[in-house]
């Protein structure tokens, strides 16, 4: 984000502001014959990716609003997380995708170059102009979602920042205080982490840390709010360039970094982690990890476990000679099909759904950027909703780019064999620019 934003600025509750048409009062001859208007049926599809919390109240949500529309029929069919992109992406590729769906966040930008997506018309949704638009949503966090000349092509119902989770009970046990003596650094990280691990006969029964390394974009959101922080980037031009730059001093301390957490600190173990791609926090959750990086959807995950009442979300660690602060920003948002024939009634719906951010956090600990409800109960009652809003003043979402799932392939795999294998930063990176570089020059 270009501009921070500040708790007051996304707390505030937006008044929408609706243009009143004004009519024109005639008095008839002769009693007017009643006009019967009749609405063809409309028949919207929608494909989920599946989040168990959420999957009931996107369903309710729908059943709402065809009661409110009895002409419009909506089909949901829910994709479990593993096949999703694979099976969108392949969808889109075959001229098959249904009228609307959902897409994380770095996907979204290819497919808005590709001409995939149909562009949100905000008169046709009660908007007076997009100023009107995105005067109702948190600052900058549509900005991911423009083209170059500004109009809109996705709205986020999941917009993450991702400090830091960990176990307050684990803390004390070893003698600190998790409400202050939560780590502020990498270096902290480290030698926190490295106190918090439990080992015996030679294995981790319990990490002090892991990285959730779980799929490229995973990936990503922890290696590049690091190298961020450093003043570098993945590109040149900080992003904006045509050249991969991710082998740069910054890029190889970056990663150096996340090596020696393992390596040197010893706060874990490569290949010890039981998370999924299904139960991203399967270690915090079964104490085998005292912390890791989360987002506000996973809070729901770990309600009703042994961890529910211990852990605390704290500021994500940043470098003390860093030339910026950084922290992770990730999305999930809803899009129209470019080709779907009922586009304009599909953008409808999604605006009615992006108004329901009361009921969205406390079933599935989505943050709706949608202002106008979080001086609600539900909002007031959901744990650490302050330090995640406060995280966004420094958010940057994952890399951007037509190429960027490739890029973020390469780079995955790049961490991978530094992290998990104990490769040399400098040699993957090297690897990495070079077929990043001749990618993005193609």
């Amino acid at each position: 984000m270009s501009t921070k934003i500040s708790r007051r600025d996304f707390l505030k509750a937006a008044a929408l502001t609706g243009a009143a048409s004004a009519l024109a009062a005639c008095a008839p001859t002769a009693p007017a014959t009643p006009t019967v208007i009749i609405k063809k049926e409309v028949n919207i599809t929608f494909w989920k990716h599946n989040h168990t919390p959420a999957d009931p109240l996107a369903q309710t949500i729908i059943d709402e609003y065809m009661k409110l529309n009895p002409n419009i029929k909506i089909k949901m069919e829910i994709i479990p997380n593993t096949e999703h992109l694979t099976k969108m992406l392949a969808a889109v590729a075959g001229g098959t995708a249904p009228d609307m769906y959902d897409m994380n966040d770095t996907n979204i930008g290819p497919l808005i170059a590709k001409g995939a997506l149909a562009p949100l018309d905000p008169v046709a949704v009660g908007f007076k102009d997009q100023k009107e638009l995105d005067a109702a949503y948190v600052p900058n966090s549509l900005d991911a979602f423009k083209d170059a000349s500004g109009k809109i092509f996705a709205v986020p119902f999941e917009y993450n920042s991702w400090p830091l989770l960990i176990n307050d009970k684990m803390f004390k046990e070893i003698g600190l205080d998790p409400t202050k003596d939560y780590p502020k650094t990498w270096d902290d990280l480290g030698t926190i982490g490295a106190k918090l691990a439990v080992v015996k006969d030679g294995k981790f029964e319990r990490q002090g840390f892991y990285w959730n390394l779980l799929t490229a974009g995973w990936t990503m959101l922890q290696f590049g709010p690091i190298i961020y922080q450093l003043g570098g980037s993945i590109l040149s031009n900080d992003d904006k360039g045509a050249e991969c730059v991710v082998n740069s001093p910054e890029g190889i301390r970056a990663l150096q970094t996340m090596k020696d957490m393992l390596y040197k600190y010893k706060v874990g173990a490569p290949g010890i982690n039981i998370s999924t791609g299904t139960e991203a926090f399967l270690d915090f959750i079964k104490e085998k990890a005292a912390m890791t990086t989360s987002a506000p959807w996973a809070m729901s995950q770990l309600t009703g476990t042994a961890v529910e009442k211990d852990y605390r979300i704290v500021p994500f660690p940043q470098f003390a000679d860093g030339k910026r602060k950084v922290v992770s920003t990730s999305a999930w948002a809803w899009v129209v099909n470019a080709k779907s024939t009922v586009a304009a009634e599909a953008w409808k719906l999604v605006d009615y759904a992006a108004k329901q951010g009361e009921r969205w956090l406390p079933t599935a600990g989505y943050v709706l950027p949608r202002l106008g409800w979080t001086e609600s109960k539900a909002a007031k009652d959901f744990k650490y909703l302050d330090v995640f809003i406060g995280q966004f003043a420094y958010g940057r979402p994952r890399l951007m780019h037509p190429n960027a799932s490739e890029i973020n392939t390469i780079l995955h795999k790049a961490v991978e064999n530094a992290v998990l294998s104990n490769q040399e930063p400098k040699t993957l990176l090297d690897a990495a620019a070079k077929e990043i570089t001749a990618i993005i020059k193609k």
